[in-house]
């Protein structure tokens, strides 16, 4: 009966809604520390995976959950005239392409998707590729196997023959040039001197951030916990205080 005059419906509604927000908040939190732990898990797992003995392309059975970030080489021809170029991609802050050519396996009749790198965007000439260079001939090349690039939300699809595109469908692409294309992603690296970058992103980007947001919602968490335990004693001490003041004194 105290507890009652002493929080009335409004009262309890506010108690009910600031221990909804602090658990919410401090369960948003919890889940960026989440976040944060299986990049840094992904980031071991390609470190480990990186010092491991490259797989040969062609020769090894990859499968592309099972061996992603491992070191990979593959022999053959570049089909330069198959490649693509994906706008929009950055690399230290600048927007450019990154530049996708399928290489012909040598002594297969498969093809493998190679993320060769990226060259800055002419913003004077929109549809202009700056100069690289493209080996001829029966080459090696050494990277990690990747996963397909992410496809980007666009309106418009992007014609099937495109050169420069916004994504591309490894199933799609290899069904309208009628190639075998391997389901995942030789990423290359090395600098090569070819004029094409190669700082791809690392694994562990954005753990820093993570941690960060995960402190804030811990904060916003406490400082819930805070007020609402100042209301529930300012409520608790208003009541004591005007039941004081209605009990008459003695003698009256």
């Amino acid at each position: 009966r105290m507890q009652m005059r002493a929080f009335g419906p409004k009262d309890l509604l506010i108690i009910i809604l600031g221990m909804l927000v602090i658990g919410i908040t401090s369960s948003l939190g919890f889940w960026q520390l989440g976040r944060a732990h299986e990049k840094e898990a992904l980031h071991l797992r390609m470190d480990q995976r990186e010092r491991a003995s490259p797989l040969q392309i062609g020769a090894d059975n990859i499968q592309l959950q099972a061996d992603i970030w491992r070191r990979a080489t593959a022999t053959g021809s570049f089909a330069e005239k198959l490649t693509v170029y994906l706008q929009n991609r950055q690399q230290n802050e600048q927007t450019g392409f990154w530049v996708m050519t399928p290489l012909k396996l040598a002594g297969r009749d498969e093809y493998v998707m190679v993320q060769r790198g990226w060259i800055p965007r002419n913003f004077q000439a929109m549809d202009l590729i700056a100069p690289y260079k493209t080996p001829q001939g029966l080459t090696q090349i050494d990277g990690l196997i990747a996963p397909p690039p992410s496809e980007w939300f666009s309106f418009f699809s992007d014609p099937p023959a495109a050169v420069i595109r916004q994504n591309v469908n490894l199933k799609q692409f290899a069904a309208f040039h009628h190639i075998k294309l391997l389901p995942f992603v030789l990423r290359q690296s090395g600098n090569l001197h070819d004029g094409l970058g190669r700082e791809w992103p690392a694994a562990n980007t954005g753990i820093s951030t993570n941690y960060g947001y995960a402190a804030q919602w811990f904060g916003m968490s406490a400082t819930g916990v805070v007020l609402l335990i100042y209301f529930v004693f300012w409520r608790l001490r208003k009541f004591r205080l005007g039941r004081g003041a209605l009990t008459p004194p003695d003698g009256a």
